[in-house]
């Protein structure tokens, strides 16, 4: 079918022609650009679909580089913790919540964050109080941690003579009671008691997260799933529900069976694909279990911990050995994966870098005369939230793409202060570091890391410039940081495309890729920064279609 949309502001990205007011589409590409006149007057005009965009600025369609989106969706109904200030308001809205939840179901919440209450971490005995007769488990805002109740414990049959497992931590008091905190892998003798949710009911979910996504003005996302996830986006798109390009970044843990069955990265088609294969090497700033070459400022948390004096150093937490990270990196890039690495602090950003690193050098010869990896297929460092300066060049060098959440530097800005300190932000260091990662030569694929932050795209693109939280009343962070509007919508635009192997498809308004759009109600390279997150939406376009339009304030999807 074809459309034509015009009346646009067009930023095209494409240097060949980097301004239109029109675009013609045919079979979900792009066709022509040019002038109103110019695409108006083309054969098959008079048959297509034309939409009067009103002036409305167009550029190549928004795409979140990380996201859970499953998780996301699901979380959305859970109790939202995000942004309450205290342990008293949290118990407070697990008790509201337990109140209308039948007894012995799970309470389930998300978002809980320690820092922005004091210094120590929450303990059992208060959702006891709130939720005695439910179970309850309660993510951290980072993902990274559980907090559970007396009831969900006895539950999961776990106790004081449980061992902690391997890069995880269970929280114990000096006498050895549990607190019902478990950190980084410990989480996994957690999850399995959940109440899981039918395969319809994750659909449903779905469903209505990627309405969401889309009135936000994505096109598309790369999301980190597991099974659930991943069949619950097949049907989806079996069912031609999907409108919407996904790239799925499988977990490390389902690899060998993707590969053992001949999956490479790359299949799928070009709405549902798969991606890198995900590692965890360390957990987060947040938690202060991130991994570090040097101590914590203030030493709280166990994990990798020595005594310095009379003090506890925390250095954070390695989730995977050296020598098993090595050998399953290896084992993905051998046989067609390219891997993405969660890495946050600047130690296991140098683990990461050394074992793709080694790898690629020792795979660049190939394979019985064939590359080992397809050319599109691209490491990744996911997060990348400090690193040694030594460190940052070697992105660039050894093309690895740095998949960064700009909000979370917004977040951060006090925890990384407090927790990091100026130092190894700065001189020793470089965090949050976008600005000098894209002037070193790497690329930058900007993303929300949803749910651990909303799904806005125009809320990251501020972080990026703006370098400070919304309503903030004090200087950007870190300013020399800072990206331009044109290289915040290039994150979000050509750089998850280049991440995903697609860059000569998507990311630009040009013709023959394919034809993804976001219109949006200012333009938005010319105002000022503090007017982004007033942008409104007006409509989102993939393959060619209107997937959400608000051109006369009135939404419609």
């Amino acid at each position: 079918m074809d459309f034509i949309y015009y009346n646009a502001n067009i930023y095209t990205f494409d240097p060949a022609l980097p301004k239109a007011e029109a675009v013609y589409v045919r079979d979900g590409r792009i066709l022509r650009l040019g002038s109103n006149k110019d695409v108006q007057t083309l054969d098959g005009a008079k048959r297509a679909e034309a939409l009067d965009l009103k002036g409305a600025t167009l550029i190549p369609g928004l795409t979140d580089a990380h996201t859970h989106l499953l998780w996301w969706s699901k979380t959305r109904r859970q109790v939202n913790l995000v942004g309450v200030d205290s342990l008293e308001g949290m118990v407070e809205k697990v008790r509201e919540r337990a109140a209308v939840t039948p007894p012995g179901q799970w309470v389930t919440g998300l978002g809980w964050d320690k820092n922005l209450w004091g210094h120590d971490f929450p303990g059992r005995d208060s959702l006891d109080r709130a939720a005695p007769d439910h179970p309850v488990v309660l993510h951290s805002k980072d993902g990274h941690l559980l907090l559970v109740n007396s009831r969900a414990l006895a539950l999961t049959g776990i106790g004081e003579d449980t061992p902690d497992p391997p890069g995880g931590e269970i929280g114990r008091e000096a006498g050895g009671r549990l607190t019902g905190l478990f950190k980084e892998n410990a989480t996994a003798l957690v999850l399995p008691y959940l109440e899981h949710s039918s395969a319809a009911a994750d659909q449903a979910a779905l469903a209505e997260g990627l309405a969401l996504a889309r009135q936000s003005g994505l096109t598309g996302v790369h999301t980190i799933e597991e099974r659930d996830g991943l069949s619950a986006l097949q049907r989806l798109h079996e069912n031609g529900k999907l409108n919407f390009r996904v790239t799925v970044l499988p977990y490390s843990y389902a690899a060998r069976t993707l590969i053992e069955n001949g999956f490479r990265q790359g299949f799928g088609d070009e709405m549902l694909r798969l991606g890198q294969v995900k590692f965890f090497l360390d957990g987060t700033l947040g938690s202060q279990t991130a991994a570090m070459f040097e101590p914590y400022l203030e030493p709280h948390g166990h994990g990798e911990d020595e005594k310095d004096g009379c003090e506890l150093a925390n250095r954070g937490i390695l989730r995977m050995k050296e020598e098993d990270f090595l050998e399953q990196a290896r084992h993905c890039i051998e046989n067609g994966f390219a891997i993405a690495v969660h890495v946050i602090g600047d130690r296991a950003a140098g683990l990461g870098l050394d074992v793709i690193e080694q790898v690629l050098a020792e795979t660049a010869g190939g394979r019985e005369g064939l590359p080992v990896l397809p050319p599109f297929a691209r490491p990744r460092l996911e997060h990348v939230q400090l690193l040694k300066a030594a460190d940052l060049p070697r992105l660039a060098r050894s093309g690895i793409i740095a998949s960064v959440q700009p909000t979370h530097a917004t977040t951060d800005r006090d925890t990384a202060d407090r927790y990091w300190g100026t130092p190894r932000l700065t001189e020793t260091g470089r965090g949050y570091a976008y600005k000098s990662l894209l002037q070193s030569g790497a690329h930058l694929a900007l993303g929300s890391d949803a749910p651990i932050e909303p799904i806005t795209p125009l809320g990251g693109i501020y972080a990026a410039v703006a370098r400070k939280r919304p309503g903030e009343d004090r200087p950007a962070w870190l300013p020399h940081e800072r990206l331009t509007i044109e290289e915040a919508i290039r994150g979000f635009t050509y750089g998850p495309a280049y991440a995903a192997g697609e860059e000569k498809r998507r990311g630009t308004v040009a013709p023959g890729f394919l034809a993804d759009f976001t219109a949006l109600g200012q333009d938005i390279l010319r105002i000022p920064e503090g007017e982004i997150l007033a942008t409104p939406v007006r409509a989102t376009i993939v393959n060619g279609e209107p997937v959400y339009l608000d051109l006369y304030g009135q939404t419609g999807s």
